[in-house]
């Protein structure tokens, strides 16, 4: 019998007035009433109920103890009725992903996840700055590109191939690159996430980082991709999202005898030993997703 229990028990003898109807109306014998409130007074060194034959009445010192004892057995109440929601299927998950992977594969897909957990709100930090788990109060984050944050929990979805692409417009006017000697020939469309620009664009392979000039520096992957449709320069973007666009001719895919840069995506949690039902139905759900449409 724990202290909780020892303390219902004493709520209901000093409303009962009663040590007999209260080990009734709790199934207990009377002798286990008796023992829960001796040993609350054993514990806190105080008298709590005046005690004879015919009747049983609080002290001054169990007035005080029963509103104290009532709050708390209220606030337990209170704590239980948490445990029971947080355990169905109804909360707010709260999750960072690049706007491409929210725009293009998430939210395409939530109405599938909503006819499963309608009353689960999902709450999407569309970034394309690494968004940061902890300090941002996410539930999970979907990243692309290494994970340095040790602390976090790694469910891994797949690699994905760096492409590098310009359009037949761009290739037109200043014609494909053979080699990546030829490189400083063409202009890129640099891309960063920061308030500072710097001199050179860099296109990264497997073995080899390539400096070119830009004229455009562009912050978001929506606009990163849209100028080089207009036929800006030269970029590179992860496989799943640049085959629409070869597929449609809209891009040309540039040095397949070079080996691309493969890049992990990963779902990143906190390492939490409890986890609400729905946000782990979430994280399931999604993990299918990712991997049914990143896996090419």
């Amino acid at each position: 019998m724990d202290k909780i229990d020892r303390l219902r028990i004493f709520c209901l003898v000093a409303e009962k007035k009663s040590f007999a109807q209260a080990a009734v109306q709790l199934g207990l014998p009377r002798s286990n009433v008796t023992y829960a409130i001796q040993s609350l007074e054993k514990e806190y060194e105080v008298l709590l109920f005046y005690r004879t034959t015919r009747k049983v009445s609080l002290t001054n010192e169990g007035i005080l103890f029963y509103d104290e004892a009532v709050r708390l057995v209220a606030q337990l109440k209170e704590l239980n009725r948490f445990k029971t929601h947080v355990r169905s299927q109804e909360g707010t998950i709260s999750i960072g992903m690049s706007k491409r992977l929210a725009t293009q594969i998430l939210i395409p897909h939530l109405a599938e996840f909503y006819a499963q957990f309608p009353k689960v709100k999902v709450l999407v930090n569309g970034s394309d700055d690494f968004s940061n788990l902890i300090e941002q109060q996410l539930d999970c984050v979907v990243r692309v590109g290494e994970v340095q944050d040790k602390y976090l929990l790694m469910k891994p979805i797949c690699q994905t191939k760096i492409w590098t692409l310009a359009s037949p417009e761009y290739l037109a006017q200043f014609g494909e690159p053979k080699t990546l000697a030829e490189l400083n020939q063409h202009f890129a469309v640099d891309y960063h996430v920061g308030k500072y620009y710097r001199e050179w664009s860099e296109l990264v392979f497997r073995d080899h980082r390539m400096k070119m000039p830009y004229r455009l520096l562009i912050d978001n992957t929506e606009a990163y991709i849209q100028a080089s449709l207009a036929g800006m320069g030269i970029i590179q973007i992860p496989e799943f999202d640049a085959v629409q666009y070869v597929e449609q001719s809209q891009l040309k895919r540039l040095f397949l005898d070079i080996p691309s840069l493969e890049l992990p995506i990963n779902i990143l949690l906190t390492d939490r030993q409890y986890r609400p039902k729905y946000f782990q139905d979430f994280v399931d759900w999604l993990d299918a997703l990712l991997k049914k449409k990143l896996l090419i």
